[in-house]
């Protein structure tokens, strides 16, 4: 036991004096990197935010906190609208439906860049297509 402490100090005792890092300093040296990963969608989350912001009294209208668009003959608006209906009801906000049937509506979809319905618009986001009422309440009460 005492030629295996001996051993040891023996070894260690170099190292050290060559070694002037404290333990802390070599225990950094380890640590990966900082690596920043910037938004590739930074850009165009921007755009749509500024977008949506000059449209604000067309979509909501002062008083909505979501907008959905819908068009005629479209089985998925009306089940889109229903369900956005109910979930509204049930958490308390406030809907403003957006028929693209009229020239003025469709030129408002287009100009969020839109080019499907039922599509969603909320103060924070664009959202194209049906989407499921779990998800929509999770941006609407966040």
């Amino acid at each position: 036991m005492v030629a295996v402490v001996a051993g040891a100090a023996l070894v260690a005792g170099p190292v050290a004096a060559q070694d002037p890092l404290s333990l802390r300093d070599r225990i950094d040296a380890l640590r990966a990197p900082e690596i920043v990963i910037e938004d590739p969608y930074a850009d165009e989350i921007a755009s749509d935010l500024e977008m949506i912001a000059a449209e604000k009294d067309a979509l909501f209208g002062g008083a909505a906190d979501i907008a959905l668009f819908v068009g005629p003959d479209c089985a998925e608006c009306d089940a889109a609208r229903a369900e956005l209906d109910a979930l509204a009801r049930r958490i308390g906000v406030t809907v403003a439906v957006h028929h693209t049937d009229t020239a003025e509506e469709a030129a408002l979809l287009e100009r969020l860049t839109l080019d499907i319905v039922p599509s969603y618009v909320m103060p924070d986001r664009l959202i194209r297509g049906a989407m499921p009422a779990f998800v929509l309440e999770r941006y609407l009460t966040k």
